[in-house]
């Protein structure tokens, strides 16, 4: 065997030796001091907690839609004829039966004329039938026939006053007049369009709710509604969707907002934010969020026996600087700092932060925490 090999093998012993003997003196130091040995103590970690209590939150689903006229029309000729007079232009605000054009009467007068003729002497002929037919000079047929061109001289004569009442077209209701694609002198043919209305007063915000949120929603239900304009209203749902969208599973709803003097105008874009009722929840920073084994996002706590507790969070509602969330206890000392390296069921040493109420009530002071166990040693050790 080398001299080399003979050399190191001696040197391990001695180390191996050294080690050991080190180990045990200070076991039976500990042990004769009556204090537990360092290898049978269990390291545990230092962490930061908040004490805080549950406040009422209220709950809001919010939306994305736009804005929309509660009715839209576009008015049609009903006969056929010249363009008279455009007694309405785009952007007017008319009333329901105002005229908004009128048509050249040309031959219908003189038809009313004919029919109203061709009446009186179906009317004379139907009483000479009645006398003669009182004195059996007149067969029954004879009278029937004179009765039915009677009736028939009255419908034509309707026919011809109501053509001549379609000579005017009029607003169906009151609203804005958003276009008159109509020129002065052009013709317009039966069911030609003449104008399209919109009825702003009051005005429908549409937007699409989730099937998550729907089953909150109730028809009557309060909403506060912000437009892209900058423009603020409120208003109360009159319609909920029966059946989701195939192609997003989202639910039509329909606000509906007064709007007297048509200051909204409507297809702009709005948020709406519907109350739901109010929920008891806690607030926290996006730092005190963390994520189970599972992937559940929850919030970690220590129980009065010192113990880290996970618990699944929702979120209710959140901003920039922090969440809402429900799932917690009613008074929770959420892990501030430390959380990421502390395991669920784990025993921890707590330090509350400065200002936060403990359990029983009182104050105290936080102490500056590192993420180290508490068995390292420090710089100044």
């Amino acid at each position: 065997m080398k001299k080399s090999y003979i050399i190191a093998a001696v040197l391990t012993l001695a180390l191996t030796a050294w080690v050991l003997g080190g180990y045990f003196l200070r076991t039976v130091g500990k042990e004769a001091d009556g204090t537990t040995p360092v290898a049978d103590a269990a390291p545990t970690m230092r962490v930061a907690v908040r004490t805080q209590e549950a406040k009422p939150v209220s709950q809001i689903v919010v939306a994305q839609g736009q804005a929309e006229p509660n009715r839209t029309v576009t008015v049609r000729a009903e006969t056929l004829g010249q363009i008279a007079e455009i007694l309405a232009d785009e952007g007017s605000t008319v009333a329901a039966g105002d005229v908004i054009a009128r048509l050249e009467p040309n031959a219908r007068e003189a038809r009313i004329e004919r029919a109203k003729a061709r009446l009186r002497e179906q009317e004379s002929a139907y009483e000479a039938a009645q006398a003669l037919g009182k004195k059996g000079y007149q067969t029954q047929r004879q009278s029937d026939q004179i009765y039915s061109s009677l009736q028939t001289a009255k419908h034509e004569l309707e026919v011809a006053m109501i053509e001549q009442e379609r000579l005017d077209i009029k607003a169906p209701f009151e609203g804005e007049v958003l276009t008159v694609p109509i020129e002065l002198g052009a013709y317009v043919d039966v069911n030609g369009e003449v104008a399209t209305i919109v009825d702003n007063h009051p005005l429908v915000v549409s937007v699409q709710i989730t099937q998550q949120d729907i089953t909150d929603l109730k028809v009557g239900q309060k909403a506060t509604v912000t437009f892209a304009t900058g423009q603020k209203g409120e208003g109360k749902i009159r319609y909920i969707a029966a059946r989701a969208d195939e192609g997003t599973r989202t639910f039509r709803v329909e606000i509906e907002l007064p709007n007297p003097d048509g200051a909204i105008p409507s297809g702009i874009s709005a948020e709406a934010r519907i109350p739901t009722g109010s929920v008891m929840a806690q607030f926290v920073s996006p730092a005190d969020l963390s994520l189970n084994e599972a992937g559940k996002l929850g919030v970690k706590t220590v129980g009065k026996d010192s113990r880290v507790v996970f618990h699944e969070a929702s979120i209710v509602m959140s901003d920039a600087s922090g969440a809402w969330v429900i799932g917690l206890p009613p008074q929770a000392r959420i892990i501030t700092l430390g959380h990421g390296y502390v395991q669920i069921g784990e025993q921890v040493q707590v330090a509350e932060e400065q200002g936060s109420t403990g359990m029983d009530g009182s104050k105290e002071a936080a102490a500056r925490l590192t993420t180290r166990r508490v068995d390292e040693p420090t710089a100044a050790q």
